[in-house]
């Protein structure tokens, strides 16, 4: 029992460190692709929903301003990478039922949910920052919902459940330590 409690602490722990890293690489990286679209292709990243409208062609004022509007979303995604850090220190703690945690995994379910709606709203203003360059009548607005959307709504679902379902059996265990 200790070995197990031993093992969920050391991965616990580096998926903190993990969390914490996507943190912080995460509105790095959306910078550099949107500062210096083309030479950081070498990451193999792309603004997904861009188009091909993000490149060095478009002036920087303009992918800035677009730049802010894909933070949006990103906010959202880093609040989950930082509530998955602290639901994975209060595991590595042994805390895995207490309020704290189910907290954090709420807040995991909700700023996924938020993620994938955000970046949905944001990307017509994105798209049309980055094609305002070209001119009346050449400028768009789009929206896309794919299956990276759906897959992400869908693990929101799973850990929304996941929570409730642990929420529920710390009810239980509240309520069947008061009868001993």
């Amino acid at each position: 029992m200790a070995q197990q409690r031993s093992s969920v602490a050391g991965l616990s722990t580096l998926m903190a460190w993990l969390s914490t890293i996507g943190f912080v690489l995460l509105p790095l990286v959306l910078a550099y692709i949107f500062v210096d679209p083309d030479r950081s292709r070498w990451l193999m990243f792309e603004y997904r929903h861009g188009g091909g409208w993000l490149s060095a062609a478009v002036p920087l004022d303009l992918r800035l301003l677009a730049l802010a509007c894909a933070m949006v979303p990103t906010a959202f995604s880093m609040w989950a990478l930082w509530s998955l850090r602290r639901l994975f220190l209060l595991y590595a703690k042994g805390s895995v039922f207490s309020s704290d945690a189910l907290a954090a995994l709420n807040h995991v379910a909700v700023a996924l949910f938020a993620s994938v709606i955000a970046e949905f709203v944001m990307q017509a203003p994105i798209s049309l920052v980055l094609t305002w360059a070209n001119g009346p009548h050449h400028r768009e607005i789009s929206l896309g919902f794919g299956s990276n959307d759906v897959a992400t709504l869908f693990m929101a679902g799973v850990v929304l459940v996941i929570a409730r379902v642990m929420g529920e059996a710390q009810r239980v265990a509240d309520e069947n330590a008061k009868f001993v």
